[in-house]
């Protein structure tokens, strides 16, 4: 995940802002470089490549290549490169299955919504758009006020195209897109009448990489 910048988190938090003084909701963003560290599918496959070694040797002396025998040791070191190229580089997620990192996703963002003490608002009316740039994974949690009068389906849009922005690399416009377009939602639904205060934090909160191993 590239460094987010100064001036783009300075952006962040005032549309944030913006987005609260006009509506009765709490709005919190959330970014981490992934949802797990991922091991057992970049061994695994690993593993798999290093024990097929002998196939290629079988399919070279067909071709009437005899010169090289193969031995154990060969193929610890063959995987031993293949281990650190799948585990240490962004191949890690070419080899887990996207359904993996997708369940992972989930539960560090459902996880969050509960560290961040989304769910403790007096009105339960807060939400939480969550990114884990690895995965390319954004979602928005609501809480029960909220899920009453939204539906999952209209935030689907700001998801995608929060997702398309993450894949050109472009994280501030996309930060600045969904916000703006979950607050057009939150004002439509929660229209300010009262006053209120500043629950949540507004400034982008950072995570440092998950505790989990998958």
């Amino acid at each position: 995940m590239r460094k987010i910048d100064a001036a783009t988190k300075t952006l962040i938090q005032n549309r944030i802002a913006e987005v609260e003084k006009i509506c009765d909701s709490e709005l919190v963003c959330v970014v981490t470089k992934r949802s797990a560290r991922y091991v057992l599918y970049p061994l695994l496959t690993a593993a798999i490549l290093a024990l097929m070694l002998p196939l290629a040797q079988g399919v070279a002396q067909l071709l009437g290549f005899y010169g090289f025998t193969l031995q154990f040791q060969h193929q610890a070191v063959v995987f031993a490169i293949l281990a650190v190229a799948f585990a240490a580089t962004p191949l890690r997620h070419r080899v887990t299955p996207k359904w993996l990192q997708q369940q992972n996703c989930a539960r560090y963002s459902t996880e969050q919504f509960f560290r961040q003490n989304l769910h403790e608002t007096p009105a339960r009316n807060a939400i939480m758009i969550f990114v884990s740039w690895e995965e390319h994974y954004v979602t928005i949690i609501a809480d029960r006020g909220i899920n009453e009068r939204v539906q999952q389906s209209d935030w689907d849009d700001l998801i995608a195209g929060f997702v398309t922005a993450i894949k050109a690399d472009d994280m501030e416009n996309g930060f600045l897109s969904i916000i703006g377009g979950a607050g057009d939602l939150l004002i439509k639904h929660f229209p300010l009448d009262r006053p209120k205060t500043n629950d949540l934090p507004n400034h982008l909160i950072e995570l440092d990489d998950a505790p989990y191993v998958s």
